[in-house]
């Protein structure tokens, strides 16, 4: 896109339960100057995508030229690996993003340098997670253990975006495993890097460290 090009702007709006409301997001996103009828929203939204019809409508419109605007950077995934897969998704489009709140603009030069540290953050995630599973799966190959047994603190999961909530909050491996049945205080330390990797990246992202506190929403 050109300087002297105008940008589409799209808008997206959600809450995730009945009481919530869209109306703070939508003046918002108004006073940005996005039309009316180019705001998609989703209300009571669920925890996949497939959930928010609002959301893949808007994702549909992007192409170059086009902007994404959102209240919150936290309107795009529940974790950093929603967030890093629709910022990839934009830019494999073309186009760009605005989230309000955090003052993020990707076409300027402070937005075009925290998508790279969102980015970086995510791929040393990936990277750890990688080297951890592989050397887990070689010792309990080892030990003659069975593979594949399904683990309860998977990146991506519930539990695991809880904990990175709870770490986030200032809260120690003893009493998240305290709080959270079914974690024990090892395998938080097993994965003490990967989560202290989320939970710092998305400090720098700016994203509410517990997305059930909306209170801009309500």
């Amino acid at each position: 896109m050109t300087q002297n090009q105008p940008r589409l702007l799209f808008g997206y709006a959600r809450v995730s339960t009945d009481d919530q409301r869209l109306d703070p997001q939508i003046d918002a996103l108004l006073k940005y100057g996005v039309e009316r009828d180019r705001i998609l929203t989703d209300q009571a939204s669920g925890k996949s995508t497939a959930g928010r019809p609002g959301f893949r409508n808007a994702m549909k419109a992007m192409r170059p030229g086009a902007v994404l605007v959102v209240w919150k950077l936290d309107q795009l995934g529940r974790n950093l690996s929603e967030l890093i897969q629709t910022a990839d998704l934009l830019r494999e489009r073309g186009a760009q993003l605005v989230s309000l709140t955090e003052k993020i603009d990707t076409e300027s030069a402070s937005g075009k340098l925290m998508y790279h540290m969102i980015g970086m953050f995510a791929q040393f995630e990936r990277d750890m997670i990688s080297e951890r599973t592989r050397a887990g799966l070689a010792a309990r190959k080892a030990r003659g253990k069975t593979l594949g047994r399904k683990a309860l603190l998977v990146p991506g999961s519930d539990t695991w975006t809880e904990v990175v909530g709870l770490i986030r909050e200032g809260l120690s491996f003893v009493q998240i495993a305290d709080r959270i049945d079914g974690v024990s205080k090892s395998t938080l330390y097993n994965n003490a890097d990967n989560l202290r990797a989320e939970a710092a990246a998305l400090d720098v992202a700016g994203i509410d460290p517990n997305p059930s506190n909306k209170g801009a929403q309500n």
